[in-house]
């Protein structure tokens, strides 16, 4: 039997693999094959709208470098039928399925009864696993806490450090099911410590291609995609993928080789690519639109304040995440009306009384001011939301130096409510990125 405990050095997780594979004798996939899997993630709550699934994000993650494929990702309420219909489902189209949640002590756990039923692999008490929670918990155990240190008899476990149930492993030599906690606090460095090491070796590790990976902003994804196919000649093993999330676009393209001369022809497509849309792209290292900002002001050894009304201090939160912020983003002021903006910055009689009620004035102004205020040298400014003739949600930004002048624009609100805001986020920042390197 397998045991994977948990070991926090990097040496000990060699001997784990070492260990593993000397007891796994079953076939590994041809070594240019990935391997396959279903996910399989349990609880009723997830199927309520109670809380998002983030298992399937951060499982495909984490198991895509060592050449393991998602063919798909099933969520299933704590119902024995319907759970074990899924795993059916899942053994119809992978050798390998993970499952995650119902394996804790209560009536609601299944899982651990369903996993057993679908493979027909029975479980037996644990010693060992049955001593480490008397040492952790004390005794005498209570029955439902030690209906957790029950284990396959044919597969091996992981033990739990941050948690009380045991990860399960099923393996008859042909098919695996590997069972992790539901609570990510567990479920997580399970996978990283323990889950990973051991598919590695049991399934072995494969390439998995190359790609390269831009970021876009300012342009659509469609617009990208006839770029595309009206410029470039693509090469019959490439994929694309695009992901899009409030007006930033990532566009991934990837070959099956992992050589140098791979790397090579997909940087020569993204420099092709780039003859049409350069303006467009701030990053192609994984860097965020707010990275790429306080990297620019970096570069320059610039500062930066914001003074915002109709973004409610959204752009200075997000600018605020950024490692290295606080060197170059010195502060931000955030107000309910352009009014108590400009009596916050010192404004107010400033400007002549035909131009008190202009969006494009205000923000100007307090852009100005706020440069001065705060002794920075780059500002951006948002008046406060209006509407146009037509209805249409409006805010002016008004962006750029003492040194080197500002430019206003304004910008329509697409969508609604956190959609809406984070979206207009990202137009103030492209318009930034796009000022501080004219």
């Amino acid at each position: 039997m397998i045991s994977l405990r948990y070991w926090p050095s990097l040496t000990n997780i060699f001997l784990i693999l070492a260990f593993a594979q000397s007891l796994v004798c079953a076939e590994k996939p041809p070594a240019d094959q990935l391997t396959k899997y279903a996910l399989v993630i349990t609880g009723g709550e997830l199927l309520k709208g109670i809380y998002a699934d983030s298992h399937t994000f951060f499982i495909t993650r984490a198991l895509e470098p060592i050449g393991c494929q998602c063919v798909f990702s099933l969520s299933v309420g704590d119902v024995r039928e319907d759970l074990l219909d899924a795993l059916n489902y899942a053994g119809a189209h992978a050798d390998l399925i993970i499952t995650t949640g119902g394996l804790g002590p209560t009536d609601a756990d299944v899982t651990r009864n369903a996993l057993m039923e679908f493979t027909g692999i029975p479980l037996r008490e644990n010693p060992e696993v049955v001593k480490e929670m008397q040492r952790r918990f004390g005794t005498p155990l209570r029955e439902n806490m030690r209906r957790q240190a029950r284990t396959p008899e044919k597969g091996g476990y992981m033990a739990n450090p941050n948690g009380t149930a045991a990860g399960l492993i099923f393996d008859d030599g042909k098919r695996v099911v590997a069972a992790l906690p539901g609570p990510p606090g567990e479920l997580q460095p399970m996978a990283t410590n323990q889950l990973i090491p051991f598919l590695s070796k049991r399934f072995g590790l494969r390439a998995i291609g190359v790609s390269v990976a831009m970021r876009f902003v300012g342009v659509g994804e469609s617009s990208i995609d006839q770029t595309i196919h009206e410029h470039l000649t693509l090469p019959s093993d490439l994929s694309i993928a695009y992901q899009f999330d409030q007006g930033r676009v990532d566009l991934t393209f990837s070959v099956p080789g992992n050589s140098e001369e791979d790397r090579k022809r997909l940087k020569a497509l993204e420099a092709e690519l780039l003859k049409y849309l350069k303006e467009y792209m701030y990053a192609d290292d994984g860097s965020t639109l707010e990275e790429c900002a306080i990297g620019l002001l970096e570069k320059q050894g610039g500062t930066l304040v914001t003074a915002e009304v109709g973004t409610g201090g959204g752009v200075a939160a997000s600018l605020n995440n950024v490692d290295g912020a606080a060197r170059r983003f010195t502060g931000g002021y955030v107000a309910p009306s352009n009014a108590a903006m400009a009596q916050r910055l010192g404004l107010e009689g400033d400007l002549p009384a035909n131009e008190q009620t202009s969006q494009e004035a205000a923000a100007l102004e307090n852009a100005k001011r706020a440069c001065r205020h705060n002794d920075s040298e780059w500002s951006i400014s948002i008046s406060e939301l209006y509407k146009e003739e037509n209805g249409d949600p409006c805010v002016w930004a008004a962006v750029g130096s003492m040194k080197k002048g500002f430019k206003t624009q304004r910008m329509t609100l697409r969508g609604r409510g956190k959609s809406a805001q984070d979206r207009l986020v990202t137009q103030v920042l492209d318009l930034f990125r796009r000022r501080i390197i004219e």
